[in-house]
């Protein structure tokens, strides 16, 4: 039987590890590839690149647990021992610990808890530490002051480290000692345990650390990538199809010497005759032409006579300097290449003659793409698809593991729900908080992202079985998104006119919780943002559901701060609105207006002299409390001050008048709702739609066009009390009252 004996003051397990000749992946229930097998406890490497069902995010890389890394041998099977035990909390010995976690870490956490080990206690070893023994709250501070800053490769600072940096910098000790009395070969002396600070105590009750996107990065942010997706996409498609085309083609046999020459010559004639420019060097061309003791001075120098020579179907081994000298096989051509040359220039290959497209800022048209190089064709495809992944992230609200299990045949069938009403549906694996390797199922998206999606897996290339690479490497000073802010920002940016995207720092999270909070905004938006970005409960939407304090509250107060801003915005804006004529209708316009004339008079009354705009801060002062009864209705404002005006609650019959009830709202006959200019083109849809909706409708389907018709109607008349307002208006600075 193990037991426990105790040497110099501190406690070890005699016996060997509870875990010697474990196989890894039965302890933990993984489940291995048929035909391979799992590594054993004993091995200092374990190689789980052998299990199935591991989500692509998750590199190979990243599949092998190499406790070698750790400088003190004597601390491997620590290590081994501390993991399996963090992923198997049911076994009979990890069960009975007190400070044991009760819930099994994934392997993709252990294996970030692995390289946070490693670096806890390579530490110690450069401090001198050679047994857990000696460790003692000096060196987990210090460890903790070490990890709190971010260092260059100089030495010099760069920036503080984050709070999730220095929580699992004191985490990892402190989990030590958790699973002390399992270890065989080392542990703490006995009793000690790293003491907890606030960074650990409040790590779950902070706020949302990541913050959503300004609109002043947003806004071209998108605009650049919706431009790529939809207007250069398709043509580079066309293009990756003829360079692969070029690439595959075969290999033209080679010509009788005494022939070549003059075969070539028919071809410069032809460029002559055409105006078409020679195939231009590549820059890695060139740099092989220097090393082959080309002079850079040399009028050839920057034609390329191995594009030549396949033009021309000559075929045979590749042109070399010695073929344009004197004596060489392209010598009786000499005179014509370099003629040629001076008529009509060089230009790269791929790209020519593109079709002209319109600008993004609307200033004319421009070919879609100047003449590039086959790199140039490759980075370009590489910021396509970057465009292809922001769209999809921003408009849909995918992980980073859920981007990365898009299949080639993501793109579900269009749903036609309705007149002019499609459903577009992207089908991906979710992976977080679902079993090993995730579960299929499907998100609900813009048309612009399912196009971004088709567009992707054009791209991708017709071997790919996933739209994204396995690793997307979005973020960061190399990554993705870097470079694709330094293409739009450059000058191919500039000549198809997107506008600069500004410096902010930017990943897949913020797009996320971005789209989270534009949701949120809307009725019943809570609700449709768990279902959207497919949360666990409604709250972050994730966790602490219905707890006071916890992140659905903050949530929650987020979200009634930013309406409270964006209340306050609209009723400014009808407000000056009404201030330059304006004027709103429904049935609470005449109140509305009312109380803008209130305020109006409020404003004299407090000028020295009279004004005729205040700014806006004044104006916001005395509309506050109107601002506060401003709720969003489909498409009209809802100025809810008397629950017993409220028409939906009327015909509701509800018993809680807090708050009215959108989904019901009818806002040509209640008293409290507005029409404003903004809300003209949504009843101009509805009533054209349903117009061409009942000149569809059969004779027997008289009660369904009685229905419709009514309904557009109504939208009718909105309408035009719309543009009557309007009209009105026009007489006089306030115009008349309805």
């Amino acid at each position: 039987m193990t037991v426990l004996t105790e040497d110099a003051g501190w406690v070890v397990r005699s016996g060997g590890s509870v875990f010697a000749g474990a196989v890894v992946c039965e302890v933990i229930r993984l489940p291995v590839r048929l035909g391979c097998h799992s590594p054993v406890f004993e091995q200092n490497v374990w190689d789980l690149t052998v299990v199935d069902g591991i989500p692509r995010f998750f590199s190979p890389a990243r599949r092998t647990l190499d406790f070698t890394k750790i400088r003190n041998p004597r601390w491997w099977t620590v290590a081994k021992e501390y993991l399996l035990a963090l992923m198997t909390p049911e076994h009979e010995q990890v069960r009975v610990l007190a400070d044991a976690y009760r819930l099994p870490k994934t392997l993709i956490t252990c294996q970030q808890r692995l390289e946070w080990l490693t670096s806890w206690m390579n530490w110690l070893t450069e401090q001198g530490v050679t047994t857990l023994s000696e460790v003692t709250q000096e060196h987990c501070d210090r460890y903790l002051q070490h990890r709190s800053t971010i260092y260059d490769r100089d030495g010099s600072v760069l920036r503080d480290a984050s709070d999730d940096t220095r929580m699992m910098a004191e985490l990892i000790p402190r989990e030590l000692a958790y699973y002390g009395e399992l270890f065989s070969t080392d542990c703490y002396r006995n009793g000690f345990l790293p003491r907890a600070t606030t960074v650990i105590r409040t790590a779950g009750n902070t706020e949302n650390k990541t913050q959503p996107a300004r609109t002043e990065l947003q806004q071209p942010l998108l605009a650049a990538a919706l431009f790529l997706v939809q207007e250069v996409g398709p043509h580079l498609i066309a293009l990756q199809q003829e360079v692969e085309n070029h690439r595959t083609s075969p290999r033209v046999p080679a010509m009788p010497m005494a022939e070549r020459a003059e075969v070539v010559a028919e071809t410069l004639r032809q460029h002559a005759r055409t105006g078409e420019p020679l195939v231009q060097t590549s820059p890695e061309g060139l740099e092989y032409k220097i090393r082959k003791g080309w002079d850079p001075a040399d009028p050839l120098f920057h034609v390329s006579l191995k594009s030549l020579a396949k033009e021309s179907g000559t075929g045979g081994s590749d042109p070399r300097r010695r073929w344009v000298q004197p004596g060489g096989r392209w010598e009786p051509i000499l005179p014509l290449l370099e003629q040629v040359l001076t008529q009509v220039g060089v230009a790269p290959f791929w790209g020519r003659h593109a079709a002209a497209i319109d600008r993004a800022d609307g200033d004319g048209q421009v070919p879609w793409t100047l003449p590039m190089f086959a790199a140039d064709v490759k980075a370009l495809i590489g910021v396509v698809r970057t465009a292809c992944m922001i769209s999809i992230s921003a408009l849909s609200g995918m992980r980073h593991s859920e981007l990365c299990e898009l299949p080639e045949d993501c793109q579900q069938p269009p749903q036609q729900i309705g007149p002019s009403r499609v459903r577009h549906r992207l089908k991906s694996k979710l992976i977080k908080g679902q079993k090993l390797g995730g579960v299929w199922d499907e998100w609900v998206v813009a048309a612009e992202a399912y196009e971004a999606a088709g567009i992707a897996r054009h791209l991708a290339g017709p071997d790919a079985a996933h739209l994204f690479p396995q690793t997307l490497n979005f973020g960061g000073r190399e990554g993705r998104y870097a470079r694709f802010r330094e293409w739009v920002n450059g000058e191919e940016g500039a000549r198809l006119g997107l506008a600069p995207i500004p410096p902010d720092p930017l990943n897949l999270r913020v797009l996320r919780r971005t789209l989270a909070i534009e949701i949120a905004h809307r009725p019943g938006g809570l609700l449709a943002a768990k279902i959207q970005l497919k949360h666990l409960s409604v709250v972050t939407t994730e966790g602490y559901a219905n707890r006071p304090g916890g992140a659905q509250a903050k949530f929650l107060a987020e979200i009634g701060e930013s309406e409270q801003g964006r209340n306050l915005t609209l009723t400014l804006q009808a407000f000056r609105d009404f201030q330059e004529g304006r004027q709103p209708a429904g049935p609470g316009a005449r109140d509305l207006m009312s109380f803008f004339k209130s305020v109006e008079s409020k404003l004299l009354q407090n000028a020295a002299a009279p004004q005729i705009k205040h700014s806006d801060q004044e104006v916001i002062n005395l509309l506050a409390q109107r601002a506060g009864t401003l709720h969003l209705g489909i498409a009209n404002y809802c100025w809810f001050i008397d629950p017993d005006k409220a028409l939906c609650l009327k015909l509701a019959q509800a018993q809680d008048r807090s708050r009215p009830l959108a989904g019901m709202c009818d806002s040509a006959r209640c008293p409290q709702a507005t029409h404003h200019p903004c809300h003209r083109p949504v009843w101009a849809s509805a009533a054209a739609g349903s117009r061409v909706f009942i000149s569809k409708i059969g004779r027997s389907q008289k009660t369904e066009k009685t229905r419709l018709t009514a309904e557009a109607d109504r939208a009718d008349h909105i309408v035009a009390a719309i543009d009557a307002a309007l009209a009105t208006a026009t007489g006089g600075l306030h115009g008349q009252d309805q």
